[in-house]
């Protein structure tokens, strides 16, 4: 019987990754590592180098980032993963595996395993207003979640929710904090718990860093 668990590791620090993603990796015999072809790097190789089994196998799986990909190459990528496989197999992925993880794009491809369990991580989002100390929801309060991509949709729903979180900063903030600064507090936050971390109020000057965000808040009436 072959396993496949999919680990969601949390923003990057080390101490925040869950207790069972961490017995996971003790145990696994190949543990999968996403990584973008754009930096050829993963940000995530110096979790599984303190949490991994010693002797497991580690596979790299390079991932193109662009927005659209082409299905033959996620195919390929399922077709690494079923030859690579051991009864107990891990693929890891910054911050939660439910949120813009790279699995997605390859799970139709996985048919080889017999079980796959996904292990909840802490997200980026909450991690950015942890640090922050804000509360993003309270009550009936709504959160929009967006790529910046998405201006429109922001445009749309401005002040109709508490919260605004827009991830993958890597464009168009400047745009997006223009619209939202009437009705909204806004802070930006990088990388946080990672190398590079900045987290300050907006004032107007971003990095294009794909691992940034800017939230914004509903201000409160006075």
């Amino acid at each position: 019987m072959s396993e496949l668990y999919v680990i969601g590791l949390g923003p990057g620090d080390p101490e925040l990754i869950t207790v069972k993603g961490m017995k996971i990796l003790s145990i696994a015999d190949v543990i999968f590592v996403p990584y973008s072809t754009g930096t050829n790097r993963s940000l995530s190789y110096n979790i599984i180098q303190i949490y991994g089994k010693k002797d497991a196998k580690i596979v790299t799986l390079g991932f193109p980032m662009a927005k659209e990909v082409d299905e033959k190459e996620l195919e390929k990528i399922g077709k690494t993963i079923c030859q690579e496989k051991g009864k107990v197999s891990a693929f890891i992925t910054l911050g939660d595996p439910t949120l813009y993880s790279t699995f997605f794009r390859v799970k139709k491809f996985l048919s080889c395993f017999d079980k796959i369990e996904l292990i909840p991580g802490v997200s980026s989002v909450t991690s950015c207003a942890s640090k922050l100390e804000l509360s993003l929801a309270l009550g009936d309060d709504a959160i929009l979640i967006t790529p910046s991509s998405r201006i429109s949709l922001i445009q749309e729903v401005k002040n109709k929710v508490e919260s605004i979180v827009v991830i993958k900063g890597n464009e168009n903030l400047d745009k997006i904090a223009e619209i939202l600064k009437e009705g909204y507090e806004l802070f930006y936050a990088r990388r946080c718990y990672l190398e590079g971390e900045k987290i300050i109020p907006w004032d107007g000057t971003f990095d294009r860093d794909y691992f940034s965000m800017l939230i914004g808040v509903k201000k409160v009436e006075r």
